[in-house]
Formats: structure tokens, C-alpha cells, sequence
């Protein structure tokens, strides 16, 4: 496994997970983000992580299509005891190796660290992360800068643009919403 990533300009953004080890050789499942599970394999290299660690670089050997899903054998794995060491982390793709998104369009992940404004121009917090598990995306807001009432637990606010996100300018990193402090 390589060193850790150090710049952080162009840090991995999660896109999968590796899921249980599959075979005797070190096979392992991966569970993509992307909107076609295929395209994961697109982007090299790989970078892993358990959440909160550094991410260390990874080469993918081979994969193929198991059932309705994938399986992934990385370079120097090659016992189910060695896979195991890397059940649950997450799969990060930097940035840079991503395509342009289309005109009009962005990256999810290009939220995180946005200031969140609110209904008559009240500080939300900023973007913590991007949970994508249903009907529409839902952005983690910490507290951090939103000193009223005392809130301190997350704000979770769908990401629906149009009647929830109003605007997203990411050169002034900034998220406006129709939502209020105490929703």
C-alpha cells in the first residue's frame, strides 16, 4: 500500500465501499456510488479509507460482474484473510480524475465545505457530507456556525433544487436554501 495522500487540493472523494471477501484468492465485493456501478473501474487509481484515517492509494488487479454486482481482486491481496483487512473502507476517486460535469450540472461531493444560508439570509452551518440512499440526496449541515437557539445536532436538508436548493454558486462555496433554522 503507498503513503497516505497529503495534498489536500485534490483529496479522494468517496465513490464505493468494499463489502465482504468473496473466494479463496482475495476477492473482494464492491459497492459503487456511481450512477453506473460499471464506471467505478473507469478511474485509476483507487484510493481506500476507513472513516476518519488517511487515504493510501491502491491498484486494482482485475474485477468482473458477480450476480448484479462487482468483485474487485487489488494488487497484493491474495488470501481471504488479507481481503478482510479491507471489508467496510471506502473507495475514493480524486477529484481531478473525474470528468468535467455537464453545463448546468455539479458534483455532490463539490458541496462539502459550502456555507448553507437559510431563509432570510441566516448561517446554517456548512456542508458536512452528501447522503445518497433515496428518493433525493440529503446534505449533513454542522452547527458549527450556527450559533441560535443552541443548536448543536446536524441539520439534514434534502437536496431537491428548485423548491428546497435555490441557488449553488461554487466559487463563492456557498448553498442557498428554503429552510429555516428550526425545520
Amino acid at each position: 500500500m503507498a503513503p497516505a495522500v497529503q495534498q489536500a487540493g485534490d483529496l479522494p472523494r468517496p465513490m464505493g465501499r468494499l463489502g465482504s471477501v468473496y473466494g479463496l484468492k482475495g476477492w473482494i465485493k464492491v459497492q459503487s456510488f456511481t450512477s453506473r456501478p460499471e464506471d467505478l473501474f473507469d478511474y485509476s487509481p483507487w484510493y481506500i479509507r476507513r472513516r476518519g484515517e488517511e487515504w493510501r492509494e491502491v491498484r486494482v488487479e482485475d474485477y468482473a460482474q458477480h450476480g448484479g454486482a462487482f468483485i474487485v481482486k487489488l494488487c497484493g491481496v491474495s488470501t481471504p484473510e488479507e481481503g478482510k483487512n479491507f471489508t467496510g473502507m471506502e473507495i475514493g476517486i480524486r477529484r481531478s480524475s473525474l470528468p468535467r460535469a455537464p453545463q448546468g450540472a455539479i458534483y455532490l461531493q463539490d458541496l462539502i465545505g459550502c456555507n448553507v444560508i437559510g431563509l432570510e439570509g441566516v448561517m446554517l452551518g456548512k456542508v458536512l457530507r452528501i447522503w445518497d440512499h433515496g428518493a433525493a440526496p440529503v446534505m449533513e449541515v454542522s452547527p458549527s456556525d450556527r450559533p441560535a437557539h443552541g443548536k448543536k445536532d446536524n441539520l439534514l436538508i434534502p437536496y431537491v433544487a428548485g423548491p428546497i436548493v435555490k441557488e449553488v454558486d461554487l466559487s463563492s462555496k456557498t448553498v442557498r436554501v428554503e429552510w429555516g433554522e428550526d425545520y
